[in-house]
């Protein structure tokens, strides 16, 4: 019970100092041609130049094809694919890509496609 009307203090503390900082009287608005943006009594204010962010998983209605590898290996620096099954016209060489021709072909990896048991690595690609 104490802790219900501790919560209720807190809470209308706080609904006092959003108040009051809305309330500000229009003697303490001030601008600024120094280049730093004071926005007191702006009614818009517009950010220009935000950078585009592209997600690799962006949900289901987004994957237009899927590439599923059973196995994958590292040799020399290199990381191949194989056993591999794609659902697009991905030309694979006795059904295995290297990670680097498999980014070039426009694939995401999503991450694993199964567990790792009896040698088996599973990776699924999408696009």
């Amino acid at each position: 019970m104490w802790k219900e009307r501790l919560w209720q203090v807190f809470l209308v503390a706080i609904l006092g100092l959003t108040l009051t900082m809305c309330s500000r009287s229009s003697s303490n608005k001030s601008t600024s041609s120094t280049g730093i943006l004071n926005a007191d009594g702006t009614t818009t204010v517009t950010v220009s130049s935000l950078p585009s962010i592209t997600l690799a998983n962006a949900g289901p209605s987004a994957i237009s094809h899927t590439m599923f590898c059973k196995y994958a290996n590292y040799s020399s620096e290199v990381v191949t694919y194989s056993s591999c099954d794609a659902s697009d016209d991905t030309v694979l060489s006795s059904g295995a890509i290297t990670h680097d021709a498999a980014l070039a072909a426009g694939w995401k990896l999503v991450g694993p496609g199964c567990g790792g048991g009896s040698g088996a690595v599973c990776v699924l690609f999408q696009k």
